[in-house]
């Protein structure tokens, strides 16, 4: 199992609530119907940033840039599984489908992601 992990921050002209709604709200309407499917996803969660205030105290006692709006979890069964299903077909129009929605409110040129492998330390 591998994971696609998208840490994401907002456009400039979004404040955090409207780019937590347009998430959450809008952009599941993006998918195709058979999305989860078509790319094999097991199992998906948002993780939305609480106020900036709070974070700020947080970056004060870490140090550290900017933080992210919100993070995506995506689980999937392999990374060629991945290539797989994401590249080519149904999948990649997906794909292309979630993209030209997320430039309604994702700034991609400050945003990380990549694929990784889980291991549990605690728990």
């Amino acid at each position: 199992m591998v994971k696609l992990t998208l840490c994401m921050r907002r456009l400039p002209h979004l404040t955090r609530a409207e780019f937590h709604r347009y998430w959450r709200d809008e952009h599941p309407k993006a998918a195709p119907a058979d999305a989860v499917e078509s790319l094999g996803i097991r199992r998906y969660v948002q993780v939305f940033a609480l106020p900036e205030d709070l974070n700020e105290t947080l970056r004060a006692v870490r140090g550290g840039e900017e933080d992210f709006d919100g993070v995506a979890e995506i689980w999937l069964d392999g990374a060629d599984d991945y290539l797989d299903r994401w590249t080519d077909g149904a999948g990649l129009e997906a794909v292309r489908a979630f993209l030209d929605d997320e430039a309604n409110f994702v700034d991609w040129a400050r945003s990380v992601f990549f694929l990784g492998e889980e291991e549990t330390v605690i728990g």
